[in-house]
């Protein structure tokens, strides 16, 4: 079996674009929750929220043209691509391009609000919506619409542009999208079918129908303070704080590493992924995600002890928080946790992607890094809240789900 090691890694979220602004961040404790203006003048419940600032994807899309078939999830992900294929240093390296692939998670993209304006007009009559006018309607709506919301584009579109001719998949799973993503990846290059993926994932739920959608259920009402609204493992957390963001890693095979001279900073140790039942109106028991622990630590032969630091799911509601701090006090004891989205928010099925490279950008520091706003840690959780040195560069990324579903990704240092 091939050993897989991590070379390359671009992250865009609300702390910023590229990994030296997002480390900045980190260290200056400097949250990425923010007012936003756009939900303040609609009068909407939750008027905060980690938006990418600065963003435009013109900077880093090429050619130009093909923004008019990307949303904006798949601008944030060709964009985190770019930079890891910069930090891999791949530009200039002999790849096989039948031997390159992607694999990404991704979140259901929903059509910006705009754009379906006039179709909705065009469907209105007197004040009421008229199915019988549809089919008329229907023509307003922009021609390439599909190709621009159709979740597998951002894979594609990043697949095109890097002529990878290799496997090209992407894993649509909610929460846990982007450790299922790169245990794809990973077995992808294990089994000898590609030498180098690109992998991670890309989400939103600031998008208006998002948002729309949820109609705040389960998030946070702390929209005073924007930046102590996200209280991972805090017995004064009260919900979760929408997102957005992109985070893509470079894979390869040791061997091929290491033949191109590659700089290598990570390795992929194990991985564990199970589901308990969750019946209708049920809540999770917290049985998957021990199960997951298990698994990833018994892959990567690696003990309870020897793991340096979790990052840690930590939605911030209440039930979600309670469940997760359960079971890792259940396998891990008194390891360190951390929980990022207590800087940036939860961008669903990025969030694993953009937590797991925070993670990384403290291990080439020998650092774990801290979580923001819990001042009161539930269960006794050993939450990482001040820069800490870890016991060891293996560390544990999690992420689950309400529905049963979770995943465990064992990650070292190099």
């Amino acid at each position: 079996m091939q050993e897989v090691v991590i070379t390359g890694m671009g992250i865009v979220c609300p702390l910023g674009i590229g990994s030296e602004a997002v480390w900045s961040a980190i260290e200056h404790r400097a949250s990425g929750v923010r007012t936003i203006p756009r939900l303040v003048e609609a009068g909407f419940p939750v008027t905060i929220g980690g938006e990418v600032p600065d963003f435009d994807g013109k900077q880093y899309v090429q050619p130009r043209k093909s923004l008019k078939v990307m949303c904006r999830e798949t601008q944030l992900a060709f964009t985190a691509a770019e930079l890891a294929w910069a930090d891999a240093q791949l530009t200039d390296a002999k790849i096989d391009a039948e031997r390159l692939g992607v694999v990404l998670g991704s979140s259901v993209f929903r059509s910006e609000l705009p754009e379906l304006t006039a179709l909705y007009q065009e469907s209105n009559k007197n004040g009421q919506f008229d199915f019988t006018r549809w089919d008329t309607a229907i023509k307003e709506l922009y021609p390439l619409w599909m190709l621009k919301y159709l979740p597998n584009m951002s894979a594609c579109h990043i697949g095109i542009a890097k002529d990878a001719r290799g496997p090209n998949n992407t894993i649509v799973e909610g929460d846990v999208s982007s450790l299922l993503a790169m245990i794809e990846a990973t077995d992808t290059i294990t089994r000898g079918h590609a030498d180098v993926m690109l992998t991670g994932a890309t989400g939103s739920l600031l998008a208006w129908v998002d948002v729309c959608w949820h109609g705040g259920a389960r998030m946070t009402r702390n929209n005073s303070i924007p930046s102590a609204a996200s209280r991972p493992f805090d017995s004064a957390r009260d919900g979760f704080v929408m997102s957005e963001g992109s985070a893509v890693f470079v894979l390869e095979s040791r061997t091929h590493a290491e033949k191109r001279g590659a700089k290598i900073f990570g390795r992929i140790l194990g991985y564990g992924r199970r589901s308990e039942s969750v019946s209708r109106g049920k809540k999770p028991t917290g049985q998957s995600i021990r199960q997951a622990i298990q698994a990833a630590l018994e892959m990567g032969h690696v003990s309870p002890r020897e793991v340096g630091h979790v990052n840690a799911h930590g939605l911030s509601t209440i039930d979600d928080d309670a469940v997760e701090a359960a079971a890792i006090q259940s396998e891990l004891q008194d390891v360190p946790v951390t929980a990022p989205k207590s800087f940036v928010g939860n961008s669903g099925a990025s969030g694993g992607a953009i937590e797991l490279a925070i993670s990384l950008l403290g291990l080439q520091k020998n650092q774990i890094p801290p979580t923001l706003n819990c001042d009161d840690p539930i269960d006794s959780l050993n939450v990482v809240r001040t820069t800490q040195i870890p016991k060891s560069s293996a560390m544990l990324a999690l992420n689950h789900k309400l529905t049963g579903q979770a995943v465990a990704l064992l990650v070292s240092g190099e």
